[in-house]
């Protein structure tokens, strides 16, 4: 194995399109990260097969801030029910419990949407289970947009420091398998395909058109890659990540 790099942060998002959190340390299942995107909010009168509620019609839900309340430890295969009950903090300050009637009551209001909870203990992501992305990306796409772009923008659960610091390194790794830490290895499948999301500025949900307009320009849409998790385990913060 040779080592190409690090990971910067690991960052999970216990409910679909609102805002993440930084691990120290994190459970990665053949289904994501363990507590990664479990809720999600469903629009009725969506019958395409991209159902959800998400920051695409209402910029402001990247503002609402989960918590699991008791998350299931790194080291727990088999968490219980319990450990993902979460939290929900909306800007305005009031918190709310995920799953208790009144907050999707609150939602429906706040976004004109008749909407639905899911939750499952498997991530609902939308394509493969990881994202990874390089911090030398973000820093060719602030340059080229003449933009400081906060990494948290793109919302991947993966934030890579390179060894050699190539924008767009993690495109090259595409077919290939790294192992992330001590246990876990990742088959990289394909560039992360991006949308309106990637617009918003993640403290004021402001949304900055030209970031898009620029990533479809000038790299056909995609920002980062997905990864499917072939063998499971904990990664940290600072660990290394080596091309098999």
């Amino acid at each position: 194995m040779v080592r190409i790099g690090a990971l910067s942060s690991v960052r999970r998002y216990p409910v679909k399109s609102m805002a993440g959190e930084d691990l120290a340390e994190a459970r990665v299942t053949f289904a994501g990260l363990a507590g990664d995107r479990v809720y999600a909010f469903v629009d009725n009168q969506n019958k395409s097969n991209f159902p959800w509620m998400t920051g695409r019609q209402g910029p402001e839900m990247i503002l609402f801030r989960p918590r699991l309340l008791d998350p299931p430890p790194a080291a727990e295969q088999n968490p219980r029910s319990e450990n993902f009950v979460v939290d929900v903090t909306i800007p305005e300050g009031e918190t709310f419990r995920m799953g208790d009637p009144k907050f999707t009551e609150y939602a429906e209001k706040r976004f004109g949407r008749s909407l639905h909870l899911r939750f499952s203990e498997r991530s609902m992501t939308d394509t493969y289970p990881i994202s990874l992305l390089g911090l030398s990306t973000i820093r060719a796409l602030s340059d080229e947009t003449a933009m400081n772009l906060d990494h948290r923008r793109f919302r991947a659960n993966f934030y890579a420091r390179w060894e050699k610091d190539t924008p767009f390194f993690e495109d090259r790794l595409i077919g290939r398998e790294l192992q992330v830490g001590d246990e876990v290895k990742v088959r990289v499948m394909k560039k992360d395909q991006r949308c309106k999301m990637i617009t918003l500025d993640p403290e004021t949900a402001v949304a900055s058109p030209a970031v898009f307009e620029h990533v479809s320009r000038a790299h056909a849409g995609c920002t980062g890659v997905y990864g499917a998790v072939l063998t499971e385990g904990i990664v940290r913060a600072n660990d290394p990540v080596y091309l098999i």
